[in-house]
């Protein structure tokens, strides 16, 4: 069997833990290196005799893990989901409808991300996405009820910012943003084709890293967890449409923490899943799915080095300050990526060299709010 021959399916379950039949349209993903590792524990029996022969461990459970990675990229039109959002779906993210709006002066702003604005006219309301403030001619936001209209002004209920709209909504794109209600996460039926071998998981939720290098497409690194269903033989699926959009480099990024344009080889963000086992006496395997209990998401960069008056590095970090960072990749529509942190935190900051420049090595934890929550990251796909 040769390890190039492999292709990996994927379908969100109906129904957490109930196998999906899977097929041709399930497997449009390019994905690299996927590794399937099943790891029973094994009950060891070690009773006396007349000798010191041992005999057979009795296997348990049967969990299973799957491995791959892929680069980053769009499915080509703003307003149409990428094969790889279901994976992200499973790993704890929604995708909503993303909508922008022109807009003139803003008075008393910022208005801030994730806050509530109302059409004086319309009444239409919406969640703001990104802190917007004066100078900014587009307004991002995600539909709450009605439509904003033209000529209106709009407000926002937390911060007290107002503007009119010099323009009718018009759709932007997809906003990706971090999902807590366990109940509404999928789980995936997932299977590795390995050149005659399948593979198969249900019940499967995961855990993504984010990494990002110059001049690279950016890749994410998925850990998924599920419940072993089969190992059989099965010929690799026919006909497979593989999405064509080429993934988008690092470069142009824009990237900024609070005001500083950092210069940057390198970053990282791990979204850094708690995954429970939901152990069932009534299955095969005994278990029946896995869950997100918890999230606690971290990143790195390797930022040069600046004066205190530029950006304090050391400074921020003792204080506990939190900053926004932001950054895009790539420039064509349906295939770019605005990441936005509105509460980063820098947890560790070390010396570093990058071919005799001094860099600071920094580890950063992205933060949010308890109300309204789910807001450590957003990813605009526009």
């Amino acid at each position: 069997m040769l390890t190039r021959r492999r292709q990996l399916a994927a379908k969100i379950e109906a129904e957490e833990g109930v196998e999906e039949t899977l097929a041709n349209e399930d497997a449009k993903l390019l994905i690299e290196n996927p590794v399937v590792d099943v790891d029973p524990p094994l009950h060891e029996r070690n009773p006396v005799g007349s000798s010191f022969s041992k005999v057979g461990d009795i296997p348990g459970k049967r969990a299973s893990r799957l491995t791959f990675s892929l680069r980053l990229r769009g499915s080509g039109a703003p307003t149409t989901d990428p094969e790889w959002f279901k994976l992200l779906k499973a790993c704890g993210w929604q995708v909503t409808a993303l909508h922008s709006i022109s807009i003139g002066v803003i008075t008393s702003g910022p208005f801030l991300h994730g806050e509530t604005i109302t059409g004086g006219t319309s009444g239409a309301t919406g969640r703001v996405v990104m802190e917007t403030a004066d100078g900014t001619v587009i307004l991002y936001f995600v539909v709450l009820s009605g439509t904003f209209q033209d000529t209106e002004t709009i407000s926002g209920e937390t911060s007290g910012a107002s503007t009119t709209s010099t323009s009718d909504p018009q759709e932007a794109g997809k906003e990706l943003r971090p999902l807590s209600a366990a109940g509404l996460v999928p789980s995936l039926s997932m299977a590795t084709y390995e050149d005659g071998l399948k593979k198969l998981l249900k019940g499967a939720r995961g855990k993504v890293k984010f990494n990002f290098k110059i001049g690279e497409p950016v890749v994410l690194d998925f850990d998924f967890s599920g419940a072993y269903k089969s190992i059989s033989d099965v010929s690799l699926l026919s006909s497979v449409a593989h999405e064509t959009t080429k993934p988008p480099v690092f470069l142009n990024a824009s990237l900024s923490i609070e005001s500083l344009q950092a210069k940057i080889s390198e970053l990282e963000i791990d979204w850094a899943n708690v995954l429970g086992i939901r152990d069932d006496v009534n299955d095969p395997g005994g278990v029946f799915s896995y869950i997100i209990s918890d999230r606690k998401p971290v990143g790195s960069f390797n930022p040069e080095m600046v004066n205190v008056s530029s950006h304090d590095f050391f400074g921020k970090w003792f204080a506990g300050e939190e900053m926004v960072l932001r950054f895009m990749v790539g420039e064509a529509s349906g295939n770019k990526f605005l990441f936005y942190a509105p509460k980063t935190q820098y947890s560790k900051v070390a010396d570093e060299d990058r071919e005799g420049i001094a860099t600071a090595r920094t580890s950063f934890s992205l933060n949010g709010t308890l109300e309204p929550g789910d807001d450590e990251l957003a990813i605009l796909c526009l």
